[in-house]
Parts: C-alpha cells; structure tokens; sequence
C-alpha cells in the first residue's frame, strides 16, 4: 500500500515551515496501517470564540476514499474522558486510500462539556457515525 502525504490545497498554501516539518515527521514515525483509518492527534487548542481546535493526521489504511461527510467525532482525553463531540460536513477533506492528510476539526464552544486540558487527547468517530467503515 501506498503511504503518501497529501495537503488541502489551502493548506499547501499557508502552512507554516515549521509545522510542516511536524506533519511530515509524525507521518515518518506512523506510516498508514492497511485496513485502517486512524486520527492521530498534532496539536489541540481552544481559539479566541472559546472553540475547541483538535489537528490531525487523517490515515486512511482503507480500499475506499475517506471524505469527512456527515461524521460524527468525539475528542476525548485521557484524565476526563470525552470532552466535545460534533457533526462535521467537510467537502475539501478527501483523503485517498494508502494517504496521510492533516486537518483541524473545529469543535464549537457549545459542543465541549468540560474544559480541556490539551493534553494525552485523541479524537475518535463517535457511536452516531454509522458511515464509517472501519
């Protein structure tokens, strides 16, 4: 399978130097498993509207394009546990099979139910995403 990084367009655009050297050393160090789509956890932070902001590298291990369309993701922390959960409708997020692609998932201030720490955190699809194959 292939294992190749891709970037939005936007993002190819305005990406900083830096954090493209993070992304494309995360990929290094988890290259994309066969028969999986994993989330794997960049940077969470809250934005200026109180907005919980998780990045990630989108994995997509599966025979299947992945498009972020009606999914549901819950970020969750160790210590606390499940902390925002949100519906997401993101045409541009297209990742191919056998493809890496970092995205940050906005998570609205009235969807989070405890403050996060930002810290040992993960995002998963939640129990309402049926349309994810995993």
């Amino acid at each position: 399978m292939d294992d190749k990084l891709v970037f939005d367009p936007a993002w190819e655009k305005a990406i900083a130097p830096r954090d493209r050297e993070t992304i494309q050393e995360l990929h290094r160090q988890n290259p994309v498993r066969e028969g999986e789509l994993r989330w794997t956890p960049i940077r969470a932070a809250l934005n200026h509207q109180g907005s919980l902001l998780a990045m990630v590298l989108i994995q997509n291990g599966l025979a299947a394009n992945f498009k972020a369309e009606g999914i549901d993701l819950t970020y969750v922390e160790q210590e606390q546990g499940a902390i925002a959960t949100s519906e997401f409708n993101l045409p541009n997020v297209n990742v191919p099979p056998g493809a890496s692609m970092p995205w940050t998932f906005v998570f609205p201030k009235q969807t989070i139910t405890n403050r996060p720490l930002l810290k040992d955190w993960f995002v998963t699809p939640s129990e309402k995403s049926t349309n994810l194959k995993l």
